[in-house]
């Protein structure tokens, strides 16, 4: 009985090694190859630990901190080695706490841009495995679910970019998923155990959760959802539902207490320093970085169509990959295939959740105490946090979406999983084909001419699945009344390994993760070099 369950343990962590080192290999493929300050803030963000590491003090933002003509004209001429970034100082009002950590890397590398790159590295490793780990709460007994969690967060070309680069994100999204985990083993806990452990499980989330706020404004969002998790394990029926008023309150303590006594401190020397009780630095931030577009003047100036629309495209697009700032798209064919991809993960989940229901797994009552509705309620959290710091200014950027990265990786993880299913397979290669049909229609009304690749892309897709499904259907027909299942594995066919759980489907699966992996490799020679180079 050991045996086979010690070879699938280790079976699993060999493969997160792997994920490991290959997330390790191209977080230093885009560190050392993106050329210097070619990342969205890249500048502000080194200025910040130099002045730490220096002065050894908190830098404050001031008037003159943002120049949009200067930042442009860096920006335009590759940040030429003769043109100085000290200026470009707008990021002083972030929290400390990443910078602090970054100060000793700083140190060891004399000021070197790289060594704090690969510092940003290591903490997505973090975040990477912590993915995993939330991921192997939520659906325990499936691990290729949890490692296909895993490696969309290692090899999503946008977030491996981002880990290589200097910024708050890595440190703020390991804080996130570090809170996560800490909520989604307090859920499992059973009924009985919980009064020592889930009490320190709970003080370890109001911990990340202060760390957080000392991180970065994103992390905020994991306030409300942590305390809708508590609440609702301990009061909803079909969870607790017995839970003393008591326990509910020490409960909320834990979760609460120790990220308000940690964010107080900042929160005061906020208030102090740019007065108005902005704790946050927010206010003072807006009125200092003039001339960014704001959401009404470019609402005014173009219209609520072209909004939507650029709001979707460019989402969309920097969510897979948009790099520089923003600036470096990669070839319009490449996003077709991720389009196509991510509509064969959301017609995998859709089929998931009816299937879920028709064996009755769902129990609503539990779900909404359970792991899944708590990375439900971070995902539900950050879009609206995007969709509410878009109302101020555009920035339809897709990392501003990476806070719910466990939730992103586990669904595309499931839905990849689940569209290579034989019925699944065969909607989603109608679903494709129906969006070639819908892109020819809607250019052809329009007048225009539909492009020619987009309908290759989505058609040749949709006949891919068509024939992955029917010849699992065929196959399931015909070995089926052979008695094929008493056969040994040896004399199956390739066809009959099409069938849900033959050996193909994982082969497949796992193809999909290294297609990406081979565009990860191809990204900085293909477009980041060329086109940001001096």
């Amino acid at each position: 009985m050991t045996g086979p369950m010690h070879r699938g343990i280790d079976a699993t962590a060999y493969v997160l090694a792997s994920i490991l080192i290959v997330y390790a290999a191209l977080g230093t493929l885009f560190a050392v190859t993106t050329p210097p300050w070619q990342n969205p803030d890249e500048p502000a963000h080194y200025n910040y630990i130099a002045h730490l590491a220096t002065e050894r003090r908190l830098p404050v933002l001031r008037m003159g901190d943002y120049d949009e003509e200067y930042l442009a004209r860096l920006k335009a001429e590759k940040f030429a080695p003769d043109l100085s970034i000290e200026a470009v100082r707008y990021e002083s009002h972030q929290p400390p706490l990443y910078y602090l950590l970054a100060v000793p890397v700083y140190w060891l590398g004399q000021g070197e841009l790289l060594a704090l790159r690969l510092f940003g590295v290591v903490l997505g490793g973090g975040v990477v495995l912590l993915i995993f780990l939330c991921a192997r709460k939520v659906v325990p007994g499936l691990p290729h679910i949890a490692l296909g969690a895993a490696a969309f967060a290692a090899f999503l070309p946008m977030h491996a970019a981002l880990m290589a680069s200097v910024n708050n994100d890595a440190l703020a999204e390991l804080l996130i998923a570090g809170a996560v985990l800490a909520l989604l083993r307090w859920q499992r806990l059973e009924d009985g155990s919980e009064t020592g452990r889930g009490g320190r499980l709970l003080l370890a989330a109001g911990i990340l959760i202060g760390l957080g706020f000392l991180t970065k404004a994103t992390v905020y969002v994991l306030l409300p959802v942590a305390l809708i998790v508590v609440i609702a394990r301990s009061v909803w029926p079909g969870s607790d539902g017995r839970t003393p008023t008591g326990v509910l309150a020490m409960r909320l303590a834990l979760t609460v207490g120790p990220g308000l006594l940690l964010g107080l401190p900042w929160w005061i020397r906020n208030s102090l320093v740019y007065g108005n009780l902005d704790i946050l630095g927010l206010s003072w931030h807006d009125a200092v970085v003039t001339g960014q577009p704001t959401a009404a003047a470019w609402i005014a100036e173009h219209g609520w169509g072209a909004y939507w629309e650029r709001a979707w495209l460019f989402t969309s697009k920097s969510f897979w990959g948009v790099f520089g700032w923003l600036g470096v798209f990669m070839d319009g064919r490449v996003y077709t295939v991720l389009y196509i991809l991510t509509a064969m993960a959301a017609v995998g989940i859709l089929f998931r959740l009816r299937a879920g229901v028709k064996r009755n797994e769902w129990q609503w009552a539990r779900f909404l105490s359970s792991p899944g509705m708590t990375l439900l309620l971070l995902w539900l959290a950050t879009l609206g946090a995007y969709g509410w710091y878009n109302l101020g200014f555009i920035q339809h950027q897709g990392r501003y979406l990476f806070p719910a990265l466990p939730a992103w990786s586990l669904l595309f993880a499931i839905g990849w999983w689940a569209v290579l299913e034989r019925r699944a397979s065969l909607v989603a290669g109608c679903v494709l084909l129906a969006g070639a049909g819908a892109h020819f229609a809607f250019a052809t009304l329009a007048g225009g001419t539909a492009d020619r690749w987009t309908l290759l892309l989505w058609g040749m897709a949709g006949i891919g699945m068509l024939i992955y499904g029917l010849l699992c259907s065929r196959v399931r027909r015909v070995f089926g009344a052979k008695g094929v299942g008493d056969q040994d594995g040896a004399s199956l066919g390739a066809s009959d390994r099409l069938r849900n759980g033959g050996d193909l489907r994982p082969i497949v699966y796992i193809c999909l993760f290294l297609a990406v992996v081979a565009l990860d490799i191809a990204i900085p020679f293909l477009y980041i070099v060329p086109q940001l180079s001096s």
